[in-house]
């Protein structure tokens, strides 16, 4: 019993070092904020701090975990509703182009740190590109199944379809794209771009096609 509640005990410290570095992160910037503010704002010695976190990097990296995993979340609850596999796959994309664009313009400040975290190829980002993959995967393999999509290799084609994907759902480049469009300069929206992507995507894998 009394391990039990030791364990949990750390984990809710940690848990408490991980939304106050977060809450940082969002007034300040990753890149700003240090090991003594946060154990500063949490009362605690920056010994204590390194107790549970063995560097600033490896709470940047929870956080940042933390960040994928609700544009996962948020990604899978497009897939709950009925609908073959084409309207399953463009729902999956428009709402992971939506996430991310809506969380960029909500949370730059910690979305910065999704950018540095993918040109510097933390853990945390394979591990999420790998699950979005594989969601992909399991979708073009249930259209290949019912008929809808021309037999190819899933595992593939979800990874090339991710990678074609890179404008609409990379931080820095996507808020290229969202200030492009603020300032209005006469080019399609970027969900209308990424329509005409996802048109040459799904005529591609349709049965139809071949």
């Amino acid at each position: 019993m009394g391990r039990k509640a030791t364990v949990s005990a750390m984990e809710t410290t940690k848990l408490h070092i991980i939304e106050t570095a977060e809450n940082l992160f969002r007034q300040i910037g990753y890149a700003k904020t240090t090991v003594t503010d946060i154990a500063k704002t949490l009362g605690m010695s920056q010994a204590n701090i390194y107790r549970y976190f063995p560097s600033k990097a490896s709470i940047n990296e929870a956080i940042c975990d933390r960040l994928v995993h609700h544009i996962e979340s948020q990604c899978w609850e497009s897939l709950v509703r009925d609908g073959s596999s084409t309207d399953r796959l463009k729902r999956f994309i428009l709402e992971y182009h939506r996430t991310v664009k809506d969380n960029i313009i909500k949370e730059k400040r910690l979305y910065d740190m999704v950018s540095v975290a993918m040109d510097e190829h933390w853990s945390v980002i394979q591990g999420h590109s790998d699950r979005i993959e594989d969601l992909m995967r399991i979708i073009i393999e249930q259209g290949i199944s019912s008929g809808e999509f021309r037999a190819v290799n899933s595992s593939k084609m979800a990874k090339a379809v991710h990678e074609s994907l890179a404008v609409f759902v990379y931080p820095s480049l996507l808020e290229h794209g969202i200030n492009d469009e603020k300032n209005g300069n006469g080019q399609d929206s970027l969900e209308e771009e990424l329509g005409q992507l996802l048109d040459l995507i799904l005529h591609g894998l349709s049965s139809a096609s071949t």
